[in-house]
């Protein structure tokens, strides 16, 4: 956040005067200072076995074995591919080991936007990242109510998890073990329609329009017309496709459109500078 300096100002008319006074000196405040990594460390991963891992931890972040693509993307918060454009080929091939701190007690509780703001910052000087901000009108679903309502389960307490760096509930999100399912815990309809944008039957950035407010416990199986690893070698025809299934088991249907969307743009990027 960035602070302008105050500058009280005094105006006193009288006849046929005026007189302003100006009391900068005494209400001038030094800027404060943004959350920022102390030290950090950047090193390319050779290992053979692909196993990444990043996380934001309570004094930095931890990374291991990440392609700076996917570090971009936990930077800005933007997961849909969809929404990226530029960069050169091994922005998602090569791999790296990304290790930073900042100092807890100067900054001892940052936001989840302080610290994604951190990362771009520390990209930006490692990496030289430029990026910029184009807004394009692209396909898009929407997730709304269907005309008979939602069926929508609200979590216990006991199944909302929460954050140990904010306190704030997490979604929890994980397949079942029935083929073409999955189980979602504490999660807002946001938290579902962020999912289903992943999902390449979707094919689409999926936006929440059903204003619904809650933590929901939800179940949802369709039949996947492509079996992941962990399914089964066909597909089970006894599940409907996932349009009918969002209908039929939440009560929500994804309505086609098209709408502008914040894309991404990666202006310049190179290797790393060293540690």
């Amino acid at each position: 956040m960035n602070f302008q300096r105050a500058r009280g100002i005094l105006l006193i008319v009288g006849t046929g005067f005026a007189v302003a006074t100006l009391t900068a000196a005494a209400q001038t405040t030094a800027p404060a200072k943004s959350p920022s990594f102390e030290v950090a460390s950047i090193r390319q991963n050779m290992n053979p076995n692909p196993g990444w891992r990043l996380r934001f931890s309570p004094d930095g972040i931890d990374a291991t074995d990440v392609t700076l693509q996917y570090a971009i993307r936990e930077a800005y918060a933007v997961y849909d591919d969809r929404l990226w454009s530029g960069g050169p080929a091994w922005l998602n091939e090569r791999r790296f080991d990304i290790e930073a701190k900042f100092d807890v007690s100067e900054f001892p509780n940052p936001t989840i936007e302080q610290r994604r703001a951190m990362l771009q910052k520390l990209l930006a000087d490692r990496f030289k990242l430029v990026v910029h901000h184009e807004t394009k009108d692209l396909p898009i679903y929407e997730l709304v109510v269907a005309k008979k309502g939602p069926k929508l389960t609200e979590s216990k307490p006991e199944e909302i998890h929460l954050s140990g760096l904010t306190g704030k509930p997490v979604c929890s999100i994980a397949q079942t073990s029935r083929a073409g399912g999955i189980e979602l815990r504490g999660c807002s309809t946001k938290n579902l329609a962020d999912t289903l944008t992943h999902f390449p039957v979707i094919g689409r950035t999926v936006l929440d329009k059903t204003g619904l407010t809650g933590l929901y416990t939800i179940e949802l199986y369709w039949r996947r017309e492509i079996p992941s690893a962990s399914a089964s070698a066909s597909p089970d025809l006894s599940l409907p496709s996932i349009f009918t299934a969002l209908k039929e088991q939440l009560g929500l249907e994804l309505k086609p459109t098209k709408g502008p969307l914040d894309t991404i743009v990666i202006d310049h990027v190179e290797m790393p500078t060293a540690n």
